[in-house]
């Protein structure tokens, strides 16, 4: 099972064996590996694979979400507007997301990139990622969020529990990937049950 699929090229194809869902995720974080090493330009074998950074693994993430989650109707103006992405306060994932995005859609879609200062207001964007230098302003900035329908995605102990959609947590020195499908089905985007499938929380009804 291929999680992370092309943007414009052909990705790796998935291990065998990917069946059960411990699996399934030992098998999406090797392909985020090899994804990774792909978007960078790198080659990657399997004698000598290189071992993406903390950022890397989570602008590979912010940038592929869209492939999996789908977004009320209205959200965007025209059939090829594109995806913002916004992340909010200093972080180096903003650097590796400006690495890769240069020329490539998603489903017709450009992806583009808006960078936040401490504190600021999200304008339009549909995926906002909230960095944990910005961990003390989650709480008022999400209740702000809770009538859009923008993909909040965090990467702190608690952002699931604030109201946040998807967190990028670090448990056992790896990315873990939790998802709150309450949150999100209260602002009407849906969650691909593929990403579902190889999350390690999934809080809310999942079928």
């Amino acid at each position: 099972m291929a999680i992370l699929t092309r943007i414009s090229r052909s990705w790796p194809r998935a291990p065998r064996g990917c069946r059960r869902r411990r699996d399934q995720r030992d098998c999406f974080c090797a392909l985020l590996v090899m994804t990774v090493g792909w978007i960078a330009g790198t080659s990657v074998s399997n004698a000598e694979t290189p071992v993406p950074s903390e950022y890397q693994v989570k602008a590979a993430f912010l940038i592929n979400f869209p492939k999996y989650v789908e977004w009320p109707a209205e959200t965007f103006a025209e059939t090829n507007s594109p995806i913002v992405v916004a992340v909010l306060g200093e972080t180096k994932v903003t650097e590796e997301i400006q690495k890769v995005i240069a020329g490539r859609t998603i489903n017709g879609r450009e992806i583009v990139l808006k960078r936040l200062a401490s504190g600021e207001e999200s304008g339009v964007c549909h995926i906002l990622f909230i960095s944990a230098a910005e961990q003390q302003h989650s709480p008022n900035l999400l209740a702000k969020l809770k009538d859009t329908s923008i993909l909040t995605v965090g990467e702190s102990d608690d952002f699931l529990e604030r109201g946040g959609m998807i967190n990028l947590a670090r448990r056992d020195q790896k990315i873990a990937l939790e998802v709150n499908l309450t949150a999100a089905d209260k602002r009407r985007i849906k969650i691909s049950s593929k990403l579902l499938s190889v999350a390690t929380v999934v809080k809310g009804k999942f079928r």
